[in-house]
């Protein structure tokens, strides 16, 4: 997956290497924000990332910001026995609906699973065609209707059909454009109300289309399908066509939804998972140069804790810790509060060399000094 990704993200990388050329262990804040800035990062969002760095910045740091944009609540929806799980496909015209509508279709058949297509965007004849011609090129059925025909209709009988026919996914087209945004918006959110009718608890998954060209602009169309129903995930298109990946950050940062997949070519296994912890580090591959594994510990202190990197004696005394105070460890960056459930983000502080838990602005719950790591050996 990893290729596939860094593949994706060519253009970008060469863009972030036009601006910084050379590889080195650390860069200054104000070459960073140029290469963010070059990479279409939103310009907020550039001097949020920047002012929480040091003067000179090593891959780890940045590393624990970056992947920090990504860590928020929102929690991935997935098939748990619905049959069908039915998803609802929206966006903009030109976004690369159809085409990744065809790509998950080839994903769930490739791990055995049955699917059945539901071309919902009457508004366009072509949309229905074009929809009917890559059902029949992947060899899954496919439930239409006419051109101006109820686009609703549509998506109740595919429902029904695949109810009947045991069918495991049913995937659903929308239109992305009619003839004003209210018209749009009322469709959207009657074709819900009538999946619901079919099948209680349908559309289970309500996915948004990005366009990865569109950079940040992407965002704004993002928050007004988010307005007009509650979507549940995102996939980027595009992004091999593009030097804009780092929209990915700000379009994390502004949504805080999940991100599905990624389109990294024209081939069915070109949609992939989207991993951040790659993403970052493919990023971060085109700056810095390989960190040697016996580096100084990044705290420059006479104690033998890198809190970038514990060892196992070091994370177990951690855990231990955070039990005592009402902590569970969840994750290198994340704890849950026992009495109130609530979960906190685990952070460095570089300058006071201690661990610290996090409440989502910034405020400091619990702190544990390098030190105090070290000391059951």
């Amino acid at each position: 997956m990893f290729g596939f990704l860094k593949k994706g993200l060519k253009k970008t990388v060469e863009a972030i290497q036009s601006t910084t050329p050379v590889k080195r262990e650390k860069i200054g804040r104000d070459e960073l924000e140029d290469l963010l800035l070059e990479a279409d990062v939103s310009y907020d969002l550039v001097e949020k990332i920047v002012e929480s760095l040091p003067e000179t910045v090593k891959r780890i740091q940045l590393y624990n910001t970056l992947i920090s944009l990504f860590m928020y609540s929102a929690e991935k929806i997935e098939p748990h026995g619905e049959k069908p799980f039915v998803e609802l496909i929206v966006g903009v015209n030109g976004a690369g609906k159809t085409t990744t509508i065809a790509k998950l279709a080839q994903r769930y058949k490739s791990e055995g699973k049955t699917v059945l297509l539901g071309a919902a965007d009457t508004f366009r004849a072509a949309a229905i065609e074009q929809l009917k011609t890559w059902a029949e090129k992947i060899d899954v059925p496919i439930v239409y209707t006419k051109q101006g025909h109820d686009p609703s209709a549509v998506a109740y009988d595919a429902i029904n059909s695949a109810k009947a026919k045991q069918i495991d996914h049913v995937i659903i087209d929308t239109a992305g454009r009619l003839h004003t945004q209210t018209n749009l918006a009322e469709e959207l959110k009657k074709i819900v109300r009538v999946c619901g009718k079919a099948m209680e608890g349908a559309p289970h998954r309500k996915i948004l289309i990005l366009d990865g060209t569109q950079g940040n602009s992407a965002i704004n169309q993002a928050k007004a399908f988010k307005e007009m129903i509650d979507i549940d995930g995102i996939i980027i298109t595009k992004l091999d066509g593009t030097a804009k990946g780092g929209a990915l950050f700000s379009i994390a940062e502004e949504l805080k939804l999940p991100i599905y997949y990624v389109g990294v070519g024209e081939k069915a296994e070109d949609l992939i998972p989207f991993d951040p912890k790659e993403f970052v580090n493919t990023i971060l591959d085109a700056i810095f140069i390989e960190e040697e594994e016996n580096a100084v510990p990044s705290s420059g202190k006479t104690h033998h804790v890198d809190l970038h990197s514990l060892t196992e004696a070091q994370r177990a005394r951690l855990e231990a810790l955070l039990d005592k105070d009402g902590y569970n460890l969840l994750s290198k960056h994340f704890v849950s509060e026992r009495s109130s459930g609530e979960t906190y983000r685990l952070g460095i502080n570089e300058n006071s060399d201690r661990i610290e838990v996090l409440r989502p602005d910034g405020t400091v719950l619990k702190a544990y000094k390098a030190e105090d790591l070290e000391s059951n050996g």
